[in-house]
C-alpha cells in the first residue's frame, strides 16, 4: 500500500503541467436512427423515439418561406414572415388570448415563423399533454383565421420594428450588402419585408398565400421524445388525412452572380461614432457538395474565437472587440460576410486588413497545427448541436429540405478530420473573392468617404427603406 502512494507521488512530481493534455481521436457521433414514411396525402413524417423522458417535440416544415413573397406579387416581402406569424393569432374556434392560455396552462410551448426556404410550427411538451397541444397545433395549421384586427395589429409592430431598426448600424450594413450582393434576386429582401412592402400587404395576399404554401405535398413532420412511429402516424391520420393540396405557387430557382469587380456603400447613420462594416460576395448553397471543406476553411479564417480574422483585429491591432466571418447558405445560394465594427478613423485600415487576412489564405497553405486546432474545435463543438430534441428536429429536417445524404451526420466529423491542407485552399482559391466584393458600411459618410475610395467606387445609399 505504501509502495503505491510513493509511486502516485513521483508521478505528480514528474508531471510537466506546461504541457496541455493530448486530445484522443475525434470520433463520429452516433446521429439517432429515425422511422421515415409518407402519408397518403403526401405529408413526409419523420420520428425519432427517445424514451428518456416523458417529453415530446413536434416541428411542422413547410418547404416554402420568405423566397417565396418574390413570386407572390409586386412589392409583397415580407409576406411569407407575416403569414407564419399570423398563424397563432386566432382560429375560428381559437382566439389569440385562448391559444396562449391553453397552452401557458398545459405548461407547453407553441411558436412559429419562416426564414428564406421553410415556415415552421413547433410545439413542446410533456407526453401527458401532448394530444391537448397536438390539437391546438392543428388547429393553428388547418383553420388559421386571419382576421383584420390581428393583421392591423401584426402590420403596425412591425413597422415600428423597422423604424427602430434605422439606429442599428449592424442592421443598416446587412440590409444593403444584402440587396447589393443579390441585386434583385429572392434573397435581396429581408425576410420581414420593408415599409413600403408591409403596408401593400392585406388578408387577401395573406389568404391566398397560405392557400398556395400549406399544403400536404409540401410539409415535413418531425417527432421528437417519448412517442412510437405508430403513435406518430396515428396522429397524422386522425388530425391531417382529410386535407387536400392545392395547386402550389410557381417558383423557380433564381441564381445570383459575382459583382465584376469591389464596389462600396456607404449609409449614414446619424451621430455615428463608429463603422459598422459588413464585406462579402455571392457564397454557396447549403447542398454545395464542399460546404464541408468551405466550412472548415471558413471556421480558421474568421469563424470562431482564435481564427486569423478576429485575431488580427482584436489582438494585433486592437481595432475591435471582435470580428468574425460566415457562409450564410440557403437552398439556392448563400453569401460570404465578414463583419465587425470599428471607429470611424480606423475603417479604412480595418478593410484592408481583412482583405490581407482573406488574400493570405487563398495564396498559402495553413499549417498543419493551425489545421488541426480548427479540426478539434469542429469536433468537440459538433455534439453540442445535438443537445435538444428541437435541434435533433431541425437536423432531421434539414436532411430533407436539403437533400443531404442520410448519413451526413453520422460521418461529418469524419469528414471534417480527413481534408488536408491543400484542399483547404482549394476552398478559398475557389470561393472567396477579395476582387469582387461588396463593403457595406453604416456609420458618419463624411468622415470616412474619402478614405473607402482606394477599395473602388464610392456610392451613397439615401433611402433603404
Amino acid at each position: 500500500m505504501e509502495n503505491n502512494k510513493i509511486n502516485v507521488i513521483e508521478q505528480a512530481q514528474t508531471l510537466d503541467r506546461s504541457v496541455p493534455p493530448g486530445s484522443g481521436k475525434p470520433r463520429d457521433v452516433n446521429f439517432p436512427k429515425f422511422f421515415e414514411t409518407r402519408s397518403d396525402n403526401g405529408i413526409t413524417v419523420l420520428v425519432i423515439e427517445d424514451k428518456r423522458l416523458p417529453l415530446i417535440t413536434s416541428r411542422f416544415v413547410f418547404k416554402s418561406g420568405s423566397y417565396m413573397d418574390y413570386f407572390a406579387g409586386e412589392n409583397k416581402y415580407g409576406l411569407a414572415s407575416m403569414t407564419s406569424e399570423l398563424l397563432t393569432k386566432g382560429t375560428s374556434g381559437r382566439s389569440a388570448t385562448k391559444i396562449a392560455e391553453e397552452t401557458d396552462f398545459l405548461g407547453a410551448t407553441i411558436s412559429s415563423g419562416c426564414d428564406y426556404d421553410a415556415t415552421y410550427v413547433s410545439s413542446y411538451s410533456l407526453k401527458k399533454y401532448f394530444d391537448n397541444i397536438f390539437e391546438i397545433v392543428t388547429d393553428v395549421i388547418l383553420d388559421p383565421k386571419f382576421e383584420e384586427e390581428e393583421i392591423s395589429r401584426l402590420r403596425e409592430q412591425r413597422l415600428n420594428s423597422l423604424l427602430s431598426m434605422t439606429d442599428d448600424g449592424d442592421y443598416l450594413s446587412e440590409k444593403v450588402f444584402k440587396k447589393s450582393v443579390y441585386e434583385n434576386n429572392p434573397y435581396a429582401f429581408p425576410v420581414e419585408g420593408n415599409k413600403a412592402s408591409i403596408k401593400n400587404l392585406n388578408r387577401e395576399d395573406i389568404t391566398e398565400f397560405y392557400r398556395r404554401i400549406f399544403n400536404p405535398e409540401n410539409l415535413i413532420v418531425a417527432f421528437v421524445g417519448d412517442i412510437t412511429p405508430e403513435e406518430a402516424m396515428n396522429k397524422i391520420n386522425e388530425k391531417f388525412s382529410g386535407w387536400k393540396n392545392n395547386p402550389e405557387l410557381e417558383t423557380k430557382p433564381l441564381i445570383p452572380a459575382h459583382k465584376e469587380k469591389t464596389k462600396v456603400y456607404l449609409t449614414e447613420k446619424k451621430g455615428a461614432v463608429q463603422s459598422s462594416i459588413k464585406t462579402g460576395h455571392i457564397g454557396i448553397s447549403r447542398g454545395n457538395p464542399d460546404f464541408i471543406p468551405v466550412n472548415v476553411m471558413n471556421t480558421m479564417l474568421g469563424g470562431y474565437f482564435t481564427s486569423r480574422i478576429n485575431k488580427n483585429l482584436r489582438e494585433v491591432n486592437g481595432y475591435t472587440y471582435g470580428a468574425r466571418s460566415v457562409f450564410y447558405s440557403n437552398k439556392f445560394s448563400g453569401d460570404f460576410s465578414v463583419m465587425t465594427e470599428v471607429k470611424n478613423n480606423i475603417t479604412a485600415d480595418t478593410v484592408k486588413e481583412i482583405l490581407k487576412e482573406i488574400n493570405d489564405i487563398r495564396n498559402d497553405l495553413v499549417s498543419e497545427d493551425e489545421l488541426q486546432n480548427v479540426k478539434n474545435y469542429i469536433s468537440g463543438s459538433f455534439p453540442l448541436q445535438l443537445e435538444t430534441p428541437n435541434a435533433i428536429a431541425s437536423k432531421v429536417i434539414n436532411l430533407k429540405l436539403y437533400d443531404l445524404e442520410e448519413d451526413y451526420y453520422n460521418t461529418y466529423i469524419q469528414r471534417v478530420n480527413r481534408l488536408s491542407m491543400g484542399e483547404i485552399r482549394d476552398a478559398a482559391v475557389k470561393y472567396l473573392h477579395p476582387e469582387k466584393l461588396v463593403i457595406s458600411i453604416a456609420g458618419n459618410v463624411k468622415e470616412i468617404e474619402d478614405d473607402m475610395k482606394v477599395f473602388g467606387e464610392v456610392e451613397i445609399v439615401k433611402d433603404i427603406f
